[in-house]
């Protein structure tokens, strides 16, 4: 993530801009810049991943080169690359701490391997790609537009997941005023949101405020029953606006160079259920858990559950490979599937009671309860966060389980001592 906070970005991409659209004419030489651009400055901040990175996308591009040759099969293509992802997220996500352990964190070995946050985002857009060659929805497979597509420096950090044809599909080839501007705007807001809100108000000044909470191992106590509620709330909010800060980062440095990168979230807070909820948050991931898990497992199948598991567990396990994050996903993988039976079974229901004053979709019923639903979504998925969302100290998964229990029972704890 320090990509965006590195104290030469600006000016390179102050210096970068005039280049890129007054002195470049033809489109290939503006795609060789941003890659040269893109890979310089990565070389910078983590050199062992820029060698890595670029030479992932060459592979990649002769795997899917052999593969249009007939020199590879299908399942062949799938195997060796998936292998190849799964090789780098493991070396990315936990060979810096086996380096770490062995030759020290202050290390030469240590500091020069370090691998980017953004590796995640890296191997599961080269993946994407490699899907939509193999099933016809791509048939160019050009190295320039490849490397200028897995390189480009504002989606590296933090995604969003954009696809290939989106990348290029969505771009403008000449320089758009309003774009640009709604560029600046959305880099002010992205900066402003990440570093006033996440950094000052929400780590600086309420942070120190749950940090006794923390440290005390998430005691519950009933003279502060609504403690675990409200850390796993600011735990959850604090995630959403520094993913949606880093997600405006994105799309803003994106439009100054053409390129209209898709919206990652889209109010996710107010949703009234566990499925809007996740159209609309982390909308590229999810989407391509979808598109690539649930529609696969669903089809070979037939089971709606089943795919809703598998698609969580890959979501849960692509952040990190332990107890807590698998425990997660299947926790929103039930409430999804929850959400699935009452969905039909409400539309059963409303059949059965259409032009009900009461219990029809317009009724009095479906006015009081709606604001409910707006409340449990938002309560249910700030639950999730005592599993995963408490980096102020590392837990195992008995504390996240007494966090969880806390902030489940609190409330009623709560009412409890209202009433009496």
């Amino acid at each position: 993530m320090k990509i965006y906070f590195t104290l030469y970005l600006i000016p390179i991409v102050l210096v970068a801009l005039p280049i890129f659209w007054l002195a470049l004419r033809r489109d290939a030489w503006r795609l060789w810049f941003l890659i040269t651009l893109s890979v310089t400055v990565l070389a910078l901040l983590h050199p062992a991943f820029a060698v890595i990175a670029v030479g992932l996308v060459v592979v990649t591009h002769q795997i899917i080169a052999a593969q249009k040759d007939k020199r590879l099969s299908v399942g062949r293509t799938l195997v060796v690359s998936i292998t190849l992802a799964v090789v780098t997220l493991a070396v990315g996500k936990y060979g810096q701490d086996l380096a770490g352990r062995l030759w020290g964190h202050d290390d030469w070995v240590f500091t020069r391997l370090l691998m980017p946050l953004g590796v995640s985002y890296f191997v599961f857009r080269l993946l994407q790609y490699v899907f939509d060659q193999v099933r016809g929805v791509l048939t160019e497979n050009r190295l320039r537009d490849l490397l200028a597509f897995m390189l480009f420096l504002p989606t590296f950090p933090a995604g969003p997941l954009e696809t290939f044809q989106g990348f290029y599909g969505k771009r403008s080839t000449t320089f758009d005023r309003e774009l640009f501007y709604r560029g600046i705007r959305r880099i002010v807001v992205g900066y402003f949101k990440k570093v006033f809100v996440v950094d000052f108000l929400f780590a600086t000044y309420l942070g120190p405020r749950f940090n006794a909470f923390v440290r005390g191992g998430f005691e519950f106590h009933s003279t502060r029953p609504l403690m675990a509620l409200a850390f796993v709330i600011y735990v959850f909010i604090r995630a959403y606006l520094d993913l949606s800060a880093y997600t405006d980062l994105a799309i803003g440095f994106s439009r100054l160079f053409g390129f209209r990168i898709m919206e990652n979230f889209n109010n996710p807070l107010f949703k009234k259920n566990l499925g809007e909820f996740w159209r609309s948050w982390h909308i590229s991931l999810s989407s391509w858990c979808r598109n690539n898990v649930y529609f696969p497992v669903f089809g070979l199948t037939r089971k709606v559950w089943l795919g809703l598991f598998a698609s969580m567990l890959v979501m849960g396990l692509w952040h990190e490979v332990d107890l807590n994050w698998t425990v997660w996903a299947l926790y929103h993988a039930s409430g999804l599937i929850f959400v699935n039976w009452w969905m039909k079974r409400k539309k059963r229901f409303r059949k059965q009671h259409k032009g009900s004053s009461f219990w029809g979709k317009k009724g009095l019923r479906h006015k009081l309860m709606t604001p409910l639903w707006y409340v449990l979504t938002f309560y249910y998925v700030a639950l999730g966060y005592a599993f995963v969302g408490t980096f102020m100290l590392p837990h195992g998964f008995s504390k996240g389980l007494h966090l969880f229990a806390g902030a489940l029972v609190g409330p009623f704890v709560w009412l409890k001592q209202l009433v009496l």
